[in-house]
């Protein structure tokens, strides 16, 4: 699992989605050992490892989607959040490599961005600098605009999303929230991004 290992990271808090289950029955027994034993691996690393093993369901463990964690696993960790709120996070960088990262709520049916740049870095955990405190400790601020689209539990959440190009590796960790109703949407365009391909999630 050398693919896996080296550039990690994973939020700490609020609590991200954890494997189970669920994700195990999906994504295969593999992946579930994988992420058990290091949460912060990467995207790429771990399709590889479960490419060839027939436990793996490609239709139900969408790997681009919360690194393929489900919110079935993680039910008791559903977030309440208010329109405005301000809600500080913990991202664990356990090993730093050049890349971006953003963080954006997607609808979880479909992994489309209904709110990108809750908090974006066109320059994320680069080795040529000492490591800085803004990379891991942050606060983002809930939308205003969302309406009622994420006030049932499982219906979105707030994804970070690290992707380091040159050594094409990707990490995701997604946080389970319900947001109180808020007013109407007023920014007709963010509704429903798309991405060429999911590693460019929100690409800034």
């Amino acid at each position: 699992m050398a693919g896996l290992a080296n550039a990690h990271g994973y939020f700490e808090t609020p609590t991200a989605r954890q494997p189970g289950p669920a994700f195990q029955k999906a994504c295969g027994m593999q992946a579930y050992y994988a992420m058990s034993g290091d949460i912060n691996g990467n995207i790429q690393g771990l399709a590889n490892t479960v490419a060839n093993q027939p436990d793996y369901n490609p239709e139900q463990c969408h790997l681009w989607k919360c690194k393929g964690m489900k919110y079935a696993d993680n039910k008791g960790n559903v977030q309440k959040y208010k329109p405005g709120q301000t809600v500080p996070m913990k991202f664990h960088i356990q090993a730093p490599h050049d890349g971006y990262a953003n963080i954006s709520i997607i609808d979880t049916k479909s992994d489309k961005i209904i709110y990108p740049n809750l908090k974006k870095w066109s320059q994320y955990a680069l080795t040529s600098t000492p490591m800085k405190d803004s990379w891991q400790s942050f606060s983002v601020k809930m939308p205003t605009t969302l309406g009622s689209q994420c006030s049932k539990p499982g219906a979105c959440a707030i994804q970070m999303h690290w992707n380091a190009p040159s050594i094409d590796q990707t990490y995701q960790s997604c946080i389970d929230f319900t947001l109180s109703g808020s007013g109407k949407r007023d920014v007709e365009g963010l509704e429903m991004e798309e991405r060429a391909h999911p590693r460019d999630f929100n690409k800034v």
